[in-house]
């Protein structure tokens, strides 16, 4: 019997535009609710983006957000995993002089910071308007990407196209060897992550708390940052729109994204009615 349900968020959960349902996930939630199924939210995103597309639903879900780094729960941090600052001072030195090509964002407790210049051109592609505006209102954009800026780094983001993401991500890893993981987010973006620390770490120690198994764990993904979250939950799903090495890990494939994919498998397995026609009654 399914206990806790994790899903991802862009390019999983999240459609098109960028954007949650919000009334078929309260919907959902108070469904699962009555049955006592945990949702989890497992993100490579930050909180505040969170609390920005679910609104007051944010409450009602558990978060693993920063890919593992942080676990929320009614809205507050219960857990936080941080990189030494011998690690970012060597990153930072590594990607010096490329800050701004690379579009290297610097995620911590205190915000996310960018190098002054950096235009997000990747992330423009697929995003609406509004939520490229808000990606930039909440970045702090600094002379100097230094160590002393931040207050307790979680990861560290690239976006360097999908032409380049294989050989970046093959560099990064030869670089820093068993100190960082290089994971692919979506639409030509690379995650820098702690070794260890990843959306799988994070379900892991929500499981341990409310002592579930594998065995009762649902999750969806579509992009290489899932891939340890789908390897460990029994049911695991890879939207139709993921990335191949993500469908070869994954048990099951849920229609994409923009079907409303994540939703449609909950669904039936809830035995609830098609959204379609509770909303053509309304």
């Amino acid at each position: 019997m399914i206990k806790l349900i994790a899903t991802d968020m862009d390019g999983t959960l999240l459609d098109e535009r960028g954007e949650v349902d919000l009334p078929r996930l309260e919907r959902l939630l108070d469904h699962l609710d009555q049955k006592g199924i945990r949702f989890v939210i497992a993100t490579g995103n930050e909180i505040h983006r969170m609390r920005q597309l679910l609104g007051p639903l944010v409450k009602r879900v558990t978060l693993v957000v920063a890919n593992g780094a942080r676990i929320f729960e009614n809205d507050q941090m219960v857990l936080g995993k941080f990189w030494d600052r011998e690690l970012v001072e060597a990153v930072l030195a590594y990607f010096k002089g490329q800050e701004i090509s690379d579009q290297l964002v610097v995620s911590a407790v205190n915000g996310g910071f960018v190098k002054e210049g950096t235009v997000f051109t990747e992330v423009e592609k697929f995003m609406q308007p509004e939520v490229i505006e808000a990606l930039y209102k909440r970045m702090k954009f600094v002379p100097e990407l230094t160590a002393d800026l931040f207050d307790q780094v979680l990861k560290m983001s690239l976006v360097v196209g999908l032409d380049r993401l294989d050989q970046v991500s093959q560099e990064v890893q030869q670089a820093f060897g068993d100190q960082l993981m290089a994971v692919s987010s979506g639409f030509g973006s690379m995650d820098l992550l702690q070794a260890g620390i990843h959306k799988a770490w994070g379900l892991a120690q929500l499981m341990e708390k409310w002592q579930l198994d594998a065995s009762q764990v649902m999750a969806f993904g579509d992009s290489g940052n899932d891939i340890e979250m789908l390897e460990m939950a029994a049911h695991s799903y890879a939207v139709a729109n993921a990335e191949e090495a993500v469908k070869a890990v994954a048990k099951h494939l849920a229609p994409s994204h923009q079907e409303g994919g994540v939703y449609q498998v909950i669904e039936e397995y809830l035995g609830l009615t098609p959204w379609e026609q509770v909303k053509g009654k309304k």
